[in-house]
């Protein structure tokens, strides 16, 4: 593929929005919308455009499948393994830590105190360790994704945007590119776990793109199995952090599938007296 004119981008400066700028920059030559770049190199439309405004970092992994999506002949990676090359101005890279919520590593902001952890200490935000980390992230994105299918179901949409807009709720809660991570960092039991809930995540997906409307008996077939594995892999993760398990009785539920709780399921599956 001919690559793109480098419009100076080559031109490497210490400012961290340059490899932001130059992705927005060839994207927009190459008349790609973020959306477009997001589904060829399987990132999320929300991370791409916090990359191209200075709001996310990126990374060389990123940057090479936007060289190739977009013919720039490995300028975008170059800017990124050159920034990354640039000595820290801030503490050495062992006092990095993770954001839960993106499964990403961060520096610590400057008013942000450190602690040395000692191992019978409560985990707090940061201290998790990066398979769990990375396993909150993808719990979080799970949720972030069916709720978003949700408003799919519930939306009057013809076929073919439904089938586009619940496929696009999936990337754009990066769930494809944290389960990666999660199924080269996680123990077994917990990627086991996650793999239920995902799967099960997907026949939702499926069923909306079919047609599946909210209140429709084909959502609600899908949507409790996908409750009960999300509660199995909260659990799962509790146990991964040595915290003890949970019951549906002690959070006031009969089950973990949310039938009981269900508008159009609960009488049918109510317990008898």
């Amino acid at each position: 593929m001919t690559a793109v004119r480098d419009d100076g981008c080559e031109s490497l400066t210490n400012r961290p929005e340059r490899l932001g700028e130059c992705l927005r920059r060839f994207r927009e030559h190459a008349g790609l919308s973020l959306s477009g770049l997001a589904r060829k190199v399987n990132y999320s439309r929300g991370y791409l455009s916090k990359v191209e405004t200075g709001r996310a970092p990126g990374n060389v992994q990123l940057a090479q499948r936007c060289d190739e999506a977009l013919g720039t002949g490995g300028v975008l990676a170059r800017l990124a393994q050159a920034r990354d090359a640039r000595p820290s101005r801030g503490a050495a890279s062992a006092d990095r830590t993770w954001d839960t919520s993106t499964g990403w590593q961060r520096q610590p902001r400057p008013d942000e105190p450190t602690t040395d952890h000692r191992p019978d200490a409560p985990l707090t935000r940061g201290e998790l360790p990066i398979p769990s980390a990375t396993a909150v992230a993808f719990m979080l994105a799970l949720d972030e994704a069916h709720n978003a299918l949700r408003a799919v179901a519930r939306a009057d949409l013809p076929p073919s945007a439904r089938h586009d807009a619940a496929n696009e709720t999936l990337h754009d809660a990066r769930v494809y590119a944290i389960r990666e991570r999660l199924l080269v960092l996680g123990a077994a039991p917990l990627v086991a776990a996650a793999e239920v809930a995902f799967l099960r995540l997907i026949a939702i997906r499926d069923a909306i793109r079919a047609g599946a409307r909210l209140d429709g008996a084909d959502y609600h077939r899908v949507y409790h199995p996908f409750a009960e594995g999300l509660w199995a892999f909260r659990m799962a993760l509790r146990a991964d952090l040595g915290q003890s398990p949970l019951t549906p009785e002690e959070l006031g539920r009969a089950d973990w599938s949310d039938r009981e709780r269900c508008r159009d399921c609960g009488e049918r599956y109510r317990p008898s007296a």
